[in-house]
């Protein structure tokens, strides 16, 4: 899996990209065979800051694609890096998920 990280401004540490990363890798599993090799999968990830009536907020889109035709987007907020993460991850993993059901049938 391919995982390209734009994170602009955002103040990002290695500890947030590792968590990123392995949030990121899980969703190889609920593929299938669809997930193909270790470098077939690519997603694009883009992470920005906010401001909101309750403070700033950071903002995810995430784009990933997977050979045999799945193409995955997700786009969600939260008040923390990990917590972006987490979501992104469960976004994607509905999708794949539906991909995989699919392509069984």
């Amino acid at each position: 899996m391919i995982i390209q990280l734009n994170t602009g401004e955002v103040t990002f540490f290695e500890e947030d990209q590792t968590y990123f990363e392995k949030r990121l890798n899980d969703i190889t599993r609920f593929l299938g065979n669809e997930a193909g090799d270790d470098d077939s999968i690519k997603i694009d990830v883009a992470i920005s800051k906010t401001k909101h009536l309750s403070g700033e907020r950071f903002e995810g889109k995430a784009h990933m694609i997977s050979p045999h035709g799945g193409d995955f987007m997700a786009e969600t907020h939260s008040e923390s890096i990990k917590g972006l993460a987490d979501e992104i991850k469960d976004i994607l993993e509905r999708q794949a998920r539906k991909f995989h059901s699919k392509r069984l049938n």
